[in-house]
């Protein structure tokens, strides 16, 4: 099995389940690093996440295998204590207190479920990680469909101020923090376009504001903590490579 297969592999099992959610699947948005994998497939490329640089070259990522979803719920949905029981009878068992797996053919597959930081984990139906910002980027997320295999998956994601108020914020809580991070962002803001961007941030308001701010200071000089990070992504990159590499991330951001 090719990477691009156990990819379509994990989407047709994230398409059965939202379709055996019924209901509740309204409440799904997938977040993470498939958030990159899912816009590169709407634009018609692979799932593999990966930015050109300056020069031409591609710096990747790869896949992303492992589907994160953040349920909106605020702890009175009667639906959503259906949830541990279609987890088990699609072949899932928790292995981590927020994650269940199922092994596929192509290898295991991993489930990491995620709530609103402000609900009650004793009215969720099942152990999930609060998200401090996932009420923001469930303001205003949308619904997409791409094909897999016959089928079509139909999910909600977050727009660009949702999706890069998740990922900064992750850049502060992890410890020790995790250079993907800020990869994730850069991509994004690449594939996504910085007019597109500026309008989302700019639709959120003084929130929009503050985390423009807070992304440009990440990505503000060639030493900064964001562009080392995108620099540790793209390891195998010449130093001459590496250099404008870090001057282009710099550049993207002051557009901002």
């Amino acid at each position: 099995m090719t990477d691009e297969e156990r990819f379509d592999e994990i989407l047709e099992e994230l398409r059965a389940l939202l379709l055996d959610l019924g209901d509740l699947s309204s409440k799904v948005m997938l977040i993470g690093g498939q958030v990159l994998a899912l816009e590169s497939r709407l634009r018609g490329g692979t799932g593999v996440i990966a930015v050109a640089t300056n020069t031409g070259t591609l710096v990747e990522r790869g896949y992303s295998y492992e589907p994160d979803l953040l349920f909106d719920l605020d702890g009175t949905e009667f639906m959503a204590e259906r949830l541990p029981e279609v987890l088990r009878l699609r072949g899932y068992s928790r292995t981590r207190t927020f994650r269940w797996s199922k092994d596929l053919p192509g290898g295991r597959m991993d489930l990491d479920l995620f709530a609103p930081g402000d609900v009650d984990a004793e009215a969720l139906p099942t152990q999930m990680t609060g998200l401090p910002e996932a009420r923001f980027a469930l303001r205003k997320c949308r619904p997409v469909a791409l094909s897999v295999g016959k089928s079509s998956l139909r999910i909600l994601l977050p727009d660009a101020a949702g999706f890069l108020s998740m990922k900064e914020r992750a850049t502060s809580l992890r410890r020790p923090p995790n250079p993907k991070d800020c990869f994730d962002i850069y991509a994004y803001v690449s594939m996504v376009g910085l007019d597109q961007v500026k309008m989302s941030l700019g639709d959120a308001g003084e929130d929009g504001r503050a985390l423009r701010e807070r992304l440009r200071a990440l990505f503000d000089a060639p030493s900064s903590r964001g562009v080392l990070d995108v620099l540790a992504s793209a390891a195998s990159l010449e130093d001459a490579e590496k250099r404008l590499l870090a001057q282009g991330v710099v550049d993207l951001f002051a557009e901002l």
